[in-house]
């Protein structure tokens, strides 16, 4: 059988050449997206305990994510958790406000009711798992009145974008919007391989981070729906490849984990969690593309990774 993609997104591509109105990304469907207030708050609160099973104490009080997506929801969430200050940094703004507001809504009745983190139903899919699903007890808050008073006036920032407690940028290609050393935590969900210039994103990240600050991302490395086997995406060749890219904002820029943590380590990153979901099935390093052949069995077998970096002071 040749190494191909899947037709739909493979004509999308290459029509995208010709018709502007195709130059959208890929609509590869994620239901554990950004789009509803159960998933910014299991988001948030899976990332921020394994943090706290690290070491981290606290909400970090500036906060910054790569891609939010649909909604700025996970962001709210911290802010709601004790931040102070949040950055929501995408390459394509896919927000409205609209649709924000209502999360954060929804998102202040769970923080109100201090609702378990959501592992039912579509969450059961969510990775990666989590040793006790409680509220976690280390966030120091209470849903009293003076927390009400600040969700008020998030809300309010919010709505009339004043930038105090909510600050956007769409695209984020300018790396100077914020500040060196000024962020203690920065973190993305399903983004980091979309990226395509990896090594201009992990120098900002070491640029904007405080140092000993944290990172926490979950990257997924299969194909996402481009191909019909998972990782059959490192089987296609550059011609194929090219045609199935188009014209598109971006795609998946096709980088193993490894490549990840090289750009890391040279950035001053020390991995202190990592949390990898292997798959056994596909394609084996052998059938990989010339590009990729040397891609490890190890890097072949990882669809996922959850992984918690530090930067060195």
């Amino acid at each position: 059988m040749p190494n191909l993609p899947r037709i739909k997104p493979l004509a999308k591509g290459m029509l995208s050449f010709v018709f502007p109105n195709l130059r959208t990304v890929h609509g590869y469907s994620n239901s554990l997206g950004t789009l509803s207030a159960d998933s910014c708050y299991s988001i948030f609160l899976r990332h921020v305990s394994l943090l706290h099973n690290v070491g981290l104490q606290a909400v970090p009080k500036v906060v910054a994510e790569l891609g939010p997506g649909s909604s700025l929801g996970t962001g709210f969430a911290a802010l709601m958790a004790g931040a102070e200050k949040y950055y929501a940094l995408d390459l394509v703004d896919f927000s409205d406000l609209t649709s924000n507001l209502a999360i954060f809504d929804q998102l202040v009745a769970l923080f109100r009711q201090k609702a378990p983190i959501p592992a039912s139903g579509l969450h059961n899919r969510r990775f990666p798992d989590l040793d006790c699903y409680d509220f976690p007890d280390f966030l120091d808050f209470e849903p009293d009145a003076a927390w009400e008073k600040q969700i008020a006036e998030i809300r309010q920032d919010i709505a009339v974008k004043t930038g105090i407690f909510v600050q956007t940028a769409a695209p984020w290609t300018e790396f100077s919007i914020v500040r060196p050393s000024s962020v203690d935590w920065i973190f993305s969900q399903s983004v980091l391989e979309h990226i395509d210039d990896l090594a201009a994103v992990y120098s900002a990240l070491a640029q904007w981070l405080k140092p000993s600050g944290y990172t926490s991302h979950l990257i997924d490395f299969d194909s996402h729906g481009l191909t019909q086997e998972w990782n059959l995406h490192w089987a296609l060749g550059e011609l194929a490849w090219f045609a199935l890219r188009g014209r598109r904002p971006y795609l998946i820029n096709r980088q193993p984990y490894s490549e990840h943590i090289r750009l890391a380590t040279e950035n001053g990153f020390v991995t202190v969690l990592e949390k990898r979901y292997k798959r056994f099935d596909g394609l084996i390093p052998e059938q990989f593309a010339p590009r990729f052949r040397t891609i490890s069995d190890e890097d072949a077998r990882t669809q996922m990774v959850f992984l918690i970096s530090r930067l060195t002071e």
